[in-house]
């Protein structure tokens, strides 16, 4: 799977919040949430390829309003699977975001 990757390839340095078809964006949104009590200063959320549409632009729209709510403690970024991404252009764009420091709020797209 592609988030034990990222995690690997992370080396535990950003708190990896997924988002699939098996989960309400309500849930995740209370996960992003409840990172605040995390050490890491860094939360990623990834959209896997299989989340509706619905609950995909409901998480896209929230991305903005949670970095803020998060800050200035925590950055949250996110990257959004669109499709039959290969699995190293999404670690590739994970490891961007982790090691952007000075971003924040952004969403990234992968896709093939």
């Amino acid at each position: 799977m592609i988030a034990a990757r990222i995690v690997d390839a992370l080396a535990d340095t950003v708190a990896l919040v997924i988002a699939d078809a098996s989960r309400a964006a309500e849930s995740v949104i209370a996960d992003v949430q409840a990172t605040r009590t995390d050490e890491r200063d860094s939360v990623l959320l990834l959209i896997a390829a299989d989340v509706p549409a619905l609950d995909r632009a409901m998480l896209r729209a929230a991305i903005g309003p949670l970095a803020i709510e998060l800050a200035p403690s925590k950055r949250l970024n996110a990257v959004d699977v669109v499709g039959d991404a290969s699995d190293e252009d999404v670690i590739a764009a994970a490891r961007f975001l982790a090691a952007a420091i000075s971003t924040t709020g952004q969403i990234l797209d992968v896709r093939r």
